[in-house]
């Protein structure tokens, strides 16, 4: 056979498998790559998918990180659907706007750049470990390499996500973080704060870093502690804020600082409320009722700090956290001393209530002051 002929014959079997192949295809399938638009993405880095059943509930994480589930299980998020105060607030579990916030999806799944969605299952573990760390089949942390981590099982497949946070990434952490709490601005707020500018993030102070194990039986690392302490946690609230005094023209005059809050006292909430009380004594220590607007009282409410509910129409009185550019991170406000309190004393106490509306002795008292009176 001559060169030319079988050349022939091949070119004819090319075409024949090329017309099999094509015909095999489903009608209106492509029969080549789509062009690429624009810059092709960093491909993510991703892991093993997660065997049935793993990622199912927030308890399949306690099997291998003991340590880590028991902080959140003390943690307010834990508490984030069958708490006392969220029940009261969602009206026994009826308002739906609640819901997004109190038992989310996983937001890696929902959007960092979209508001919470609810889900449908356990909503009585209100925020879990799968909230923050399930993406897909696989679970996602701040751990650089987990190929190179022994502890790391392949049971949940665990990645690296380089959108995940870490104390040093302000921008990311900020995101998580506002899914739910920047309804309210929060995290604008500490974006304007010294800390912020100092390069500090939400965890700096609401998820201290420690050396440990991540998961069961393996070596110590630097981590973070799965508690987030804040208005719940009576330590927390010294940090953030203070009261100064002194007396000035026959007047009690305090002011309450934010001192360590890289937010707005209170935030977030419009249900949060700073109470600032004075109670004067006269010089047998005993209590001495004050003339106000709803008449002789002995607690006497020198100033209501909080973000109002927009029915009450008031202007906001929270103050503005430390280093905010053209703020001042603390409020005056003064009372004047009934004659019968010379020569004794006024007592501030600073109350920080959950739920305005409720009992002082249902609140924090975060901190007590005298402020001496004299006779002249």
């Amino acid at each position: 056979m001559s060169l030319a002929a079988r050349v022939g014959i091949a070119l004819a079997l090319l075409v024949g498998a090329a017309l099999f192949v094509t015909a095999l295809l489903p009608e209106g399938a492509p029969t080549e790559p789509p062009p690429v638009q624009g810059e092709a993405a960093a491909p993510l880095e991703t892991g093993p998918p997660a065997k049935p059943g793993v990622l199912d509930s927030d308890e399949s994480c306690a099997r291998c990180h003991t340590e880590i589930y028991e902080e959140w299980m003390q943690d307010r998020h834990r508490q984030a659907w069958v708490g006392e105060l969220y029940t009261e607030l969602s009206l026994n579990h009826t308002d739906p706007n609640c819901f997004a916030c109190h038992a989310p999806r996983p937001i890696l799944e929902t959007g960092l750049g979209s508001p919470a969605e609810t889900r449908a299952n356990f909503r009585e573990s209100g925020i879990t470990c799968l909230t923050c760390h399930k993406r897909g089949e696989n679970v996602v942390g701040p751990i650089a390499d987990p190929a190179d981590t022994p502890e790391c099982s392949a049971d949940c497949g665990p990645v690296h996500d380089p959108s995940y946070p870490s104390g040093a990434r302000q921008e990311a952490t900020s995101r998580f973080c506002g899914v739910c709490h920047n309804l309210h601005g929060t995290c604008d707020e500490f974006a304007g704060s010294a800390y912020a500018r100092e390069g500090k993030t939400c965890l700096s102070c609401h998820m201290a870093e420690v050396i440990g194990p991540i998961a069961n039986g393996g070596k110590p690392r630097p981590r973070r502690v799965h508690r987030f302490p804040g208005g719940h946690s009576p330590e927390t609230l010294k940090e953030a804020m203070s009261i100064e005094a002194r007396r000035e023209g026959g007047k009690v005059i305090a002011r309450v600082v934010n001192r360590g809050a890289g937010h707005k006292i209170p935030t977030d909430a419009r249900h949060r409320a700073i109470h600032l009380m004075v109670t004067f004594f006269d010089a047998f220590d005993q209590p001495v009722a004050v003339e106000t607007e709803r008449g002789l009282q002995v607690e006497v409410e020198m100033d209501l700090i909080r973000l109002f509910y927009r029915l009450e129409q008031r202007e906001p009185t929270q103050i503005d956290p430390v280093g905010t550019l053209g703020k001042n991170p603390w409020r005056e406000s003064s009372v004047a001393i009934p004659p019968l309190a010379k020569g004794g004393y006024a007592k501030l106490s600073l109350y920080y209530l959950l739920r305005t509306g409720w009992p002082m002795h249902k609140g924090t008292l975060v901190q007590e002051l005298k402020v001496p009176i004299d006779g002249d």
